[in-house]
Order: C-alpha cells, then structure tokens, then sequence
C-alpha cells in the first residue's frame, strides 16, 4: 500500500477514532451495572459510592497514617457531604511554604447497610491524585496504606482491596480513606466501588489494562524497535532517521515512566525522577521536530536554536539543587508542561505547514498526530489540573503509542524502501554489466580481429622480406647469370637447389616447436642432410638434451635456421672439409648450437674486414633474439657457436669477439 494513497488515509482516521473511542467505551462499560432504582444493595453485586461524608484536616508536613482511627482523635464536627468524584484545585506558581504546608483529607463512607452480607468484600478506588499517601480504614482499623514516595505514589494505579478477608466475617460498617496531601498540589478522588470479587475483578483489570498496562507495553515496544532502528543506524551511519527513531523512543519511555513505575520505592530521588521525566518531554518535542525535519528536507535553522536553546536553559536550570528559587521541582511541573505546550504548537505548526507545503506525505502523516497528540496533551493538563474528573484516563500514553505506531510505519516504509531501492540498482546494475559485457566481448572480437590481422601482415611482411633477402636475391642473382651465359648447367642446378632449401627453412620456421629448440635442429638436418652428404661430407649429430627456450617463436626459429643454414652453407663452399660436427651444451645460462668442420678454415678478421655480408647477417641475426656468434678457425678446421639465452629481454643483443 502506499503511504499517501485514500486507503492508507482511511486507515489512519479509523485507527485514531478507535483510540479515541476505545479509553471512554471501555470505562463506561466498567462503570456500568448500578444498581438500579428501588433494588436493595444486598441483592446487587457491586455497590456504586458516589456520595460521601469528608473531613479536611490542616497540617504541616506529612504525618505517617495511625494505626487506628482512634488515635487520630478525629472531630465529630465539621464533616460536610460531597459528592464523588471530588477535585481541589491546585496553585500552579507555589511559594516557599507550599513544600511544608499539608491537607488531611478522611472520606467517610457509611456501608451499615450491607452488614448483614456474609461473602468477602472489597472496596475498588480506580483513581486518587495529588502528592501525598492514602490509608484505608474499616470500622477503625487500618486496612491498607501507601508506600514509597509521596510524588510518585501509584497514583496512576487503581486500588481493589479486601475488607473482610475471611468468609463468614461481616464487611466493616464504615470505611474511612485517609489522603494526606500537600495544600497547594489539590486533589482528585473518584467513585467508589464495594462488592465482591466477581464483579469488581473485570473492573479493576480494564483500568489497570487502560492505565497501566497498555502504556506500559506502548512504550515497551517504542524502545524495542527503537534499538532496532539504533543496531540499523549503527551499520548505515548515514541514516540519521534511525539514529532520531532510537532517542525518541528511549525519550517517549522516559516520559510515561511515571504513569506505570509508582507505587514502590523508585531507585532515584524524587527530584531526579521529575527532573528526568519534564526534560524528556522537552527533548522529546525537539526530537520530533527533528525527525520532521528530515522527512520534509525543509529545515528551520532559527526555530531549530530557539527550541534547542530554550531546552538547555530549562533542562539546566530545573536540575535539582541548582536554583534555590525552586523548593521542589515537582510544584512546578504543571507549569513547565503547560509552558511546553505553546513551544510544541509553534514547532508542530511549522513543521505541519512546510509538509503540507512540499506534499511529502510522511512529514503531513506524522504532523497530522502532532495536531492529535496536542489535543490529548492538552487535556492531560486539565486532568493534571484537577480540572477534569479524576476517573478520567491519561491519554498522553495512547498518544506515545500512536507515535509509536506511525514512526514504525515510517521506518517500515523507509526499511522495505531501502531494500527496493537496493534491488532496482542490482536489477540496473545487472543490465548495465550485461550490456557491458556485450561490449566488451564486441570490442575483444575487434581486438581480436584486428590483432589477427596485424599478425598476419607482420607474418607476410616477415615472409615476404626473408624470401626477398634469401630466395629473392638468390634466384636474381641466378637470373642475371643465365642471361650473361656465366654460368653452367651445373652451377644454376645449384642455384636452384639453394632457393628450395631456403624457401623449406621458411616454411619449416612456421611449424610450431613449443620452445624445443632440438625439435627445431632435427627439421633443419631432415632438410640439409641430403645435399651435405651429396656433397661428399660426412655428418656428425651429436645433440644433446638441452633447456627449453620458452621466446622461441617463428620469428626466431627462422633466424635460428638461417644463421645455422649460412654456417653449413659457408663449409660446403669455401672449406674443403670432409666432416662436419653439429652438437648443444649449456654454458653462461643459456644454450650453444656448434658447428664444426675439418676444413682448411679461413681468416675470420681478414673475411670480416672484406666485408663479409654472410658473417654479419649471422651476428645481426643473432642480435635480434638476444644471442652471439662466435668464430675459432686454425689449420685444424673451424669451430662456430651459437648462444643462445635461456630469458630473453627485448633489446638486448650482444656480439662476441672473433677468436
């Protein structure tokens, strides 16, 4: 569903009617069954007081309840009949007497007339309000009796207790209540209920239900998804809108603390439990603008400071003990609550008008229960006031609740958002890398293509040129003989039979060899074998297993071919050697290809000098794949070597000199 959609709208007005109906309904249906007109209250099963004798009593601080009503030598004069319930106004500015100054306040109830009833009775009280205790009394002895501070004393608690605890014992004639109370903090008393178990029971658990329990669990639950929202904010740190759900919830638990936690010893003092539970609510109002804030994107700098500074100034000093104009901080609190309240309607109306203002519908939903929080704040001062029937229930914690509600809803909203968002990009991301990848695999197939096609060009320019310095130059220089008639049948045979071996080496130099250079040796021997021997010269293969040259390409096999075919090539034509020896070893990591023969030798300086174009196509040859030549001639024959490196660095070529 979405969050500004007529459904949604429609939800939220149906749910804020029934926490609107439900607190009256379900007190209305807990007072209900009086007994009617003319019935005797023997025959009914709960008794409705609402009409009582009261004696008010002025002291001066309070006094610990006696044990009997006896000893409190209580006046038979000046009992007056009020009627139930029954408020006092109270000061809202106090003075320096107003922490001393005390009311004992003695609600007589006349129950004569159910004397005769035999089966236990209990007395059900669903409220009393005011700074003070409350002692019960039946036919003089004390009943029940407050405890822990006079502040937060349970009065937020509804009272069912025991008159006749014993079946069989007659229920008190008459029941005394006992409030001892500050002056000026007045006081709210309610109906009275007597009667049995049964009918008072369902009573008791509604209120205890509507005061106690559902703010309770309200606010239980507000801080639990608020840590919730705390452990998310603590892996996205950008998100400050959960890092503000988590102190509002912690805020909006403080705040209704005292409507559920008394009754009992409280482990701080008085003063810092007040102090703590009026700064919360001035916090919590901040909180709250913040958090709308950030929904709308639409910050109030100047509103922003005003809040923040008033709040710092009140929280400073109200703490206890620092202003000694202030006696106690709890006679002030009705009059910081009702100085927050115009604070929190300028901030709300603000923040009301900038999300009507940008129709961001989560700012207007969460403005919407400022204007509904407002009103049921306002009329908790006039029940905080004594203005109001005391019977009346606390609507600030419902309105905690429907924060509660809506916040968790906004975080829902944002939570299940962020994980759609999430899922769009993985669903964009995904379709941007595929449509990469297609890219990417077209660009590779030209790459590919082109570098195909470089390599073939840079293969036939390397075929082209090699033929054009070996097989080309051999067959024009073959050409211009022919046609000078210089040469004989013989010599152009010859000829011929040195361009086939040169254009077998090229082809040969475009097997693959996997980097086995006596792979490469063994094709060149298949090739030159027969014309060595035609020659009349016996060869010696004396190759020995040697590392593998991993550079070894068919651009260096061909020069590899070349440099060992112009050395044979050299002994058939100018020695007049009768063997010829071709064998490997490894020396100064690398490899060596020697050949040697018997012949006469030659002057290698002197052939160098001469210009010698066979020896330094060889040594060129050489450099290009990073070996030397070298050459060892003497009467006994000549020795030539060939090294080559086991790693090849581009560039590096170096000659050795002639032995």
């Amino acid at each position: 569903m979405r969050l500004g959609s007529k459904s949604c709208w429609r939800i939220g007005r149906w749910i804020a009617k029934l926490l609107l109906a439900a607190a009256p309904a379900l007190l209305s249906f807990a007072n209900a069954a009086e007994p009617a007109a003319g019935q005797s209250p023997h025959e009914a099963e709960a008794v409705h007081i609402t009409r009582v004798e009261l004696l008010s009593v002025p002291g001066n601080g309070y006094t610990a309840p006696p044990r009997d009503v006896q000893d409190a030598a209580l006046p038979e004069k000046g009992w007056r009949k009020v009627n139930l319930p029954h408020t006092v106004g109270r000061e809202l500015v106090p003075d320096e007497g107003s922490g001393a100054r005390t009311v004992t306040d003695w609600y007589r109830i006349d129950l004569s007339a159910r004397a005769s009833v035999r089966e236990p009775q209990l007395l059900y009280l669903p409220r009393w309000k005011t700074l003070g205790h409350i002692a019960v009394y039946g036919d003089g002895a004390l009943l029940y009796q407050s405890h822990g501070s006079p502040i937060h004393n349970g009065y937020n608690h509804p009272l069912l207790i025991p008159l006749n605890a014993a079946a069989g014992t007659p229920p008190p004639s008459t029941v005394l209540i006992r409030v001892n109370r500050l002056r000026n903090s007045g006081s709210g008393f309610s109906t009275v209920w007597v009667g049995s178990e049964a009918s008072l029971s369902w009573r008791y658990q509604i209120r205890q239900l509507l005061q106690v329990q559902l703010p309770f669990m309200g606010s239980a639950a507000f801080l639990a998804v608020g840590a919730f929202a705390f452990a998310v904010w603590m892996g996205r740190r950008r998100e400050l809108l959960y890092l503000l759900f988590f102190a509002i919830s912690a805020l909006a638990f403080f705040r209704t603390l005292h409507y559920y936690a008394g009754g009992s010893y409280i482990p701080i003092s008085d003063e810092w439990f007040e102090w703590m539970t009026v700064s919360s609510l001035l916090w919590l109002v901040i909180l709250i603008h913040l958090f709308l804030q950030r929904l709308h994107q639409q910050p109030s700098v100047w509103l922003t400071r005003i809040a923040v500074t008033l709040a710092v100034a009140c929280s400073i000093s109200t703490l206890p003990h620092v202003s000694e104009k202030i006696v106690s901080l709890y006679l002030f609190t009705p009059l910081l609550n009702l100085a927050v309240l115009p604070v929190a309607v300028l901030i709300f109306t603000v923040n009301l008008r900038k999300s009507l203002h940008n129709q961001q519908s989560e700012g207007r939903l969460v403005a919407v229960w400022t204007v509904f929080a407002l009103a049921l704040t306002s009329y908790d001062g006039l029940l905080q006031n004594n203005l109001v029937s005391p019977e009346s229930v606390y609507m600030s914690p419902y309105a905690i609740i429907s924060l509660f509600f809506v916040f968790s809803y906004i975080m829902f909203q944002r939570y299940t958002g962020a994980f759609a968002e999430v899922g769009r990009l993985n669903r964009g991301l995904a379709q941007r890398l595929r449509e990469r990848e297609a890219e990417l695999e077209q660009s590779y197939q030209r790459l590919r293509a082109s570098e195909n096609q470089h390599m073939l060009s840079a293969e036939r320019r390397r075929l082209m040129q090699d033929m054009h310095d070996g097989l080309g130059s051999s067959l024009i220089s073959a050409i211009r003989s022919v046609e000078r008639g210089a040469m004989t049948e013989a010599e152009i045979s010859e000829v011929l039979k040195g361009c086939m071996e040169d254009l077998r080496l090229v082809i040969d130099s475009m097997e693959s060899v996997d980097a086995d250079l006596l792979l490469l040796l063994a094709t060149m021997r298949f090739r030159l074998a027969p014309r060595i021997e035609s020659a009349g010269i016996a060869l010696q293969w004396e190759v020995q297993p040697v590392p593998a040259l991993n550079w070894l390409d068919p651009d260096g096999a061909l020069h590899i071919l070349r440099i060992v075919q112009e050395c044979v090539a050299n002994v058939l034509r100018h020695t007049r050697a009768t063997t010829i020896c071709v064998s490997t070893s490894v020396a100064d990591e690398g490899v060596c290809v020697v050949v040697e023969d018997n012949g006469g030798g030659f002057d290698v300086s002197a052939a160098m000098r001469r210009g010698g174009r066979g020896l330094r196509n060889q040594q060129r040859r050489a450099q290009e794949i990073g070996g030397t030549v070298s050459w060892e001639a003497g009467t006994a024959g000549t020795r030539f070597v060939l090294w080559l490196p086991l790693e090849r660095q581009a560039g590096v070529g170096k000659v050795l000199g002639v032995a």
